[in-house]
This record gives C-alpha cells, structure tokens and sequence, in this order.
C-alpha cells in the first residue's frame, strides 16, 4: 500500500488510535474514507462517508474551507452525538486538508480515542500533521489521484500501524491488515443485517456489505422452494436474464440445482473451472463466480451467488471470511422472512376489516386513506366506513381502537359490525353510538374506543353529527374557511354504556368537503395536536376545490405520508356535497365487470359511449372509450375481483374510476437494486397509455381494493 508509509509513522509518533485518509466522492460533495491505519479495535470507530456540508464532522470542516479543523475534549462530548453508536465517548481529532497541484484532493484526519484520548493536541504536533499531509500530497501526486479515487467508492482499506510485532516483519503485517479489513466487512454486514426487517433491507446489505467489498460485479440470492432454488434478489446481472428466474417452475431445467445448491462452499476462481458451464445464466460475462451455501438452523436454505467479471483468487482469509458472512446473511434471511410472512398475515387481517368497496352516490364524491404505523407484523384499530342509509341519506363513520394489537383489531371490527348493522335499522348517529357503546360494554374488553358518526341528507344538504370522544370533522365551504362545528362529543365507547349520546346539524352548501379523521392524522413525536389540527384547516382552505385524491395525499402528509414510519395509525375519509338542486349535481353513471370477464370489455365501450353521448359530451369519446378499456383490461387480467366502472361528469371535464377490490400488485417479482422497470408490473403498456393520453391520472386506495383513474379535458 503506497500510503501506508506515511500514515504508518505518522500513528506511531503521534500515538494517535487511528488515521484516516478520506477522498472527495460524489463530484465533491460527499467524503469517503480510503485507507486507514489503527488498532484491530479503534479502527471500527472509522465514519465511513460524510457530506462535506455536515457540521458534526472535522473532515468536512477541513474540505469546505481548506483549514485545518481541530476538535478536542470537552467539545467532543455531543459531536457527532452520545447517542452515536460509532463515537459514544469523548475524543479528539485533528483533520488536516492535502493539497495536490492545488486543490484539496484528500484530508488527513488523526484521531484519539480512549484510552489514548481525549488529550490536548500542542502546536508542534499540529505542525507535524501539516507536514504528513505535505508527505501525502507527494505520495498522491507520485501515484496519481486516480487510485484514490476509486478506492475512495468502495470500502477503506484498513492498515495495522507500525509496532515492534510487526515492523520487521512487512508480509505478516500486510496480511494481518487484510484480516483487519474482512473483519471490518464481517462486522459491517452484521450492523447492517441486524437492522433489516424486509427481504429489500437484506438485499441492500448484501450488496453494499459484501459484493461492493469484495469486488464483485454481481450477486444474486437464491432461496429453496419444493427443493429447488429461485431467485429472491438481485444486482449487476441483466433484469432478462434474472426475472425468468423468480417464478418456481418445478417441472423446469432453468436452473442446475446441482451447481447452484452445493453442499459445501464454491470458488470457481477462473473459466477453466468444471463447474462454469453448469451455472447458466449467472456465468454469463463471469469470468470467476463463489456460491456460499446459506444455512440456518442447520438447514440449507439458500445460496449466495457472487459474480466476478475477472479471474480471481480466493485467499483463505477471504474465503473463511465469505462463508461467516453467508452465515449471517442466511439468520437475517430466515428473520425477513418470518417478518414479511407476518406483515402479510396482518396486512390481509386489516385489508379484511375495511370496506370491500367504497359506495357509488351521484351527490357525495369520496376518497379514503388508511396508514398503520410503524412497519411490522402489527395490526392496527382505525377503520372508517362508508354506508347507504334510507331516505336517500349516506352515512360517514371513523373511529378508533387503542393499541396495535389483533385483540383491537377484532374490538374494532365487532364495532364496525354494530355500527353497520344499527344503521340498516334506521337510527340516527347519536342513537347508533348509544346501542354500539352498550354493545361494547357487554364484550367487556379493556380498550378504549372513539367514533364520530355523519348522517348526511343528500337532499337537503343537510348533516347531523355526533361524537363518542373522537374529533369532530373538518368541514370548508365554498369560498369560507375550514372550520370544527361546535357538536356535541360524548364520552369514548363502553365507558358509561348508560349516558346517552347527543348530536349536531349543520348546513352543506354545494361543494363542501368535509375530513373525518382519527389523530394519528395530526399528531406525532413531532407535532402537537394543536398544530397538526391547524395544518388540517388550512389545507382543506387552500385545496378545498381541487381532487380528493390530491387532498387525500397532502394532509396524510401531515405526519409522513405513505412512505414514512408514524407513531399511530391513520384513518382518513374525505366527502364532496356536490349537491341536489338543478345545476349543482353531477352527472354519475357506473357499470360492474364480472372477474376475469375479457369478453366485457366490448360492453364497457358501449356503455362509455352511450354515457358520453347522452351528456353532450361525444367530443370525449374516443379518447375516453380508449383510456377505460385499457384500465378495465388491466384490471381484469390481475385483479382476481370484480371490477367497477364509474364515469363522473364536471363542467371542464370526464372523470373515469376503474375499481377492484384486490390490492395486490398483479404479479410477484424479484427484488433488484437496478434501475430497470420491471415489465411485468401494473405499470405496463394500460398504464404508459392513459399517462400519455390522459389530461390527469392517478391510483389511490378504495376500502380493501384500488382505485385507478384518469381525467379527459376538453
């Protein structure tokens, strides 16, 4: 290693834990340490990449302003953080920026760590640090930054420093380095393993954790299925070699079950191996390959295959190395499993206990959202319901179950059960509450459960609300501001069955839109209540006209949206008044497709047709008649449901549902870190169709289903 002695001497004089050459990434604005010199311990409190724009760290400091950073006891007790599992301790550094032909190429950083730090570092040892990065430019300058700079986008390499064991004896101490490293990957891979919870977060560790590391140019996962292997995650090898390869076909020969489940660890270590010609695919533009049987529990559960692009040897220190890290990625493989088989066991309890579909009303148009909270196997107890009632009236209900638990989930769904079943009897929402609260004092459970009831009047534009200590909706008028109607709120449910419920009613001018929501909705370990209620207000004032499905999606927002992790369930249900007078109801027609019914499609273009062209809108049906068979196509071929058609008219526009009840994506597919679109997917040629031709088009969900839509403009 030529850095190595300049860096060697310098931790031997300095007496210094470690010292760390980082290099510029990412066209400047990243730091990514290259080589390190330090203890077979110490080296393992090295930050492997930073942003340079990061406050916390010395290295960066040195980069944005060329000087050298110092940072020493005590201003080390909260940087990076206590709380930093990489540096929990007090320490001192030093960050010395290396000038090549000029400009900061690299930055020295020296670093003390108990027991050898914190300490005071003098002037002259300053001065001595200015002087290795001197040394360090030449070295670099000699070398050229080329080395560097590719070193500096994989793993560091990791150097023993200069003592009476091993300076005189320079091959030992370059292969206990070598050591060093893999134990540095080893240790790495199982911080990065032991976090993963879904096959997506093993398959990211595995490629950042082993196949950047060692080199390779693919890696591929194999998992056993009725005894043969497919694969479950993939990078480097091409998407049409690979996805044939997801799919267990038992009677198939894609696959030499053979070669790729062996009984014991194999290095093809160039083309002339045997074995090479029995790998299929995954021996395509290899020119040396390594498959790691995967065991747990002492079963064989898996292979790891890795790819090489060149003619390698496999050390022993790097073999015994691969094989503890098939190990370790074999338990974490077993563990994403259990997990998503749980998810998916959960997820199909909560999808069970929504609505099978949300209703079709020619005066209310609807959007719902539901979000448990942190990603698990746990169930949660938000739902919201949307009923047909007599006497032209529809029924808005959202309530909530303590706790994320099946006992709540089951609580909630014997509420919504009663809360459905009192409706079709004819009560109004207060009387509903009473019944239901009675009802869940006699199941005699421990939670504590809150609901909010509309009955709105779809006639006369009229809504009677009532409250069993749940928040009362959000309701925003055309051109007014968002406000909570003072209604009555009783206490939560079951609590004291004997008190009766009271409600509210209110005006629904044309155009109002109304959010029943529970409080995971507006509150978090980030915001309080009265400020996410606030934020609620002023959406609905700001987009109270626009889509519900662009509404839906900015106040989820609120607490994270649908990708982030929350603290409490969310349940959300937005409704439209459009209105019952003449000139203020929108023209509503809807059609249902039996399950896998292509045959249908002909009778769908004649119903858009027929629609379009009683409303005056023939000037429409092309496009539209196109876009619906397309989603309807779709919809058929992978959802294993019914599916609704549903066209709503606006004056500037045809508005077009397609609904199913299945919300699973059409087809299993493998994960891969690649930038490729997957082809199978829903978002084929339907899709990229309607994205094309549509003036908006967008998917949201509906009860336990989805809804795919699009918009044509005149």
């Amino acid at each position: 290693m030529a850095l190595a002695a300049v860096l060697r001497p310098a931790v031997d004089r300095l007496r210094a834990s470690s010292a760390i050459t980082y290099v510029p990434v990412d066209s400047g604005r990243a730091l990514s340490a290259a080589v390190v010199v330090g203890g077979p311990l110490s080296i393992f409190t090295t930050v492997e990449r930073m942003s340079v724009e990061d406050e916390r760290y010395t290295a960066a400091q040195a980069k944005r302003t060329g000087k050298q950073a110092v940072l020493s006891h005590p201003e080390s007790l909260n940087f990076p953080s206590r709380l930093d599992v990489t540096m929990p301790f007090s320490y001192t550094v030093v960050s010395t920026p290396v000038r090549v032909f000029g400009r900061i190429s690299a930055v020295l950083t020296m670093l003390w760590v108990p027991p050898r730090g914190p300490r005071d570092i003098p002037y002259e040892e300053l001065s001595y640090c200015l002087g290795v990065a001197a040394d360090l430019a030449r070295e670099l300058e000699r070398i050229g930054e080329h080395y560097v700079a590719v070193r500096g986008s994989s793993a560091p390499v990791f150097l023993l420093p200069e003592n009476r064991q091993t300076s005189d004896r320079g091959e030992y101490a370059d292969a206990e380095a070598s050591g060093v490293s893999l134990l540095y990957h080893v240790y790495k891979l199982a911080s990065a393993l032991a976090e993963a919870s879904r096959l997506t977060d093993v398959i990211e560790a595995v490629v950042n954790r082993i196949m950047e590391p060692v080199g390779a140019q693919c890696t591929a996962v194999l998992t056993f299925d009725a005894g043969r292997p497919h694969v479950v995650g993939y990078a480097g090898y091409p998407p049409d070699t690979i996805r044939p390869l997801a799919r267990v076909s038992p009677g198939g020969d894609e696959l030499d079950q053979h070669v790729l489940a062996p009984e014991e660890p194999l290095f093809l270590e160039d083309e002339s191996a045997p074995a090479r010609d029995r790998l299929g695919p995954f021996a395509q533009d290899m020119e040396a390959s390594a498959l790691l049987p995967l065991v747990s529990g002492g079963q064989r559960i898996g292979t790891l295959v890795l790819g090489f692009a060149y003619p390698r040897r496999f050390g022993a220190e790097e073999r015994s190395a691969l094989v503890t890290m098939a190990g370790l990625l074999a338990q974490s493989l077993e563990r994403a499993r259990l997990f998503e088989a749980e998810h998916a066991l959960a997820q199909g309890l909560q999808q069970g206990l929504l609505p099978h579909k949300l209703p079709h009303i020619a005066e209310l148009d609807t959007a719902a959202r539901y979000f448990p909270a942190a990603a698990g196997g746990s169930v949660g107890g938000d739902w919201y319901d949307v009923l047909t009632l007599p006497d032209r009236k529809v029924g808005l209900v959202v309530g909530d179950v303590e706790g994320h638990s099946p006992t709540g989930a089951a609580v909630m769904g014997q509420i919504r059960s009663g809360v459905r079943a009192y409706a079709a009897e004819g009560h109004g929402p207060a009387d509903v509450l009473g019944r239901t609260s009675r009802l869940l004092a006699e199941l005699g459970t421990d939670l504590f459960a809150t609901c909010c009831c509309v009955w709105i009047d779809t006639a006369a534009g009229t809504a009677e609300v009532s409250c069993a200590g749940h928040p009362a909706p959000v309701i925003c008028s055309p051109g007014g501001q968002a406000v909570t109607p003072d209604v009555p709120t009783g206490v939560p449910l079951g609590v004291t069955p004997d008190i009766p419920y009271r409600s509210g009613e209110l005006v629904l001018p044309p155009g109002t839109v109304m959010a029943l929501y529970t409080d995971g909705l507006v509150h978090s370990h980030t915001l309080d209540l009265a400020s996410g209620m606030r934020r609620v207000g002023d959406v609905l004032h700001d987009d109270g006209g626009r889509r519900l499905e662009d509404l839906a999606d900015r106040l989820t927002a609120i607490t994270g949206g649908e990708a982030r992790r929350r603290d409490d369930d969310v349940a959300l249900l937005l409704a439209r008044y459009d209105g019952a007078l003449p000139g203020t109801q929108r023209r509503v027609t809807r059609m249902s497709v039996q399950r896998h019914d292509l045959k249908a499609v002909k009778e769908v273009r004649r119903f858009v047709n027929r629609a379009l062209m009683h409303w005056g809108r023939d000037d429409l049906c092309g496009e539209t008649e196109l876009l619906t068979t397309e989603l309807v196509t779709n919809a058929l071929i992978h959802a294993d449901s019914d599916v609704d058609v549903r066209l709503r008219e606006y004056p500037d526009r045809i508005r077009v549902e397609v609904r199913d009840s299945d919300p699973r994506p059409p087809m299993p597919a493998p994960i891969t870190l690649t930038d490729e679109a997957d082809t199978d997917s829903e978002h084929g040629r339907g899709l990229v169709i309607v994205e094309t031709m549509a003036s908006a088009w967008g998917k949201s969900p509906s009860g336990r289903g989805k809804s795919v839509w699009f918009e044509v403009s005149d």
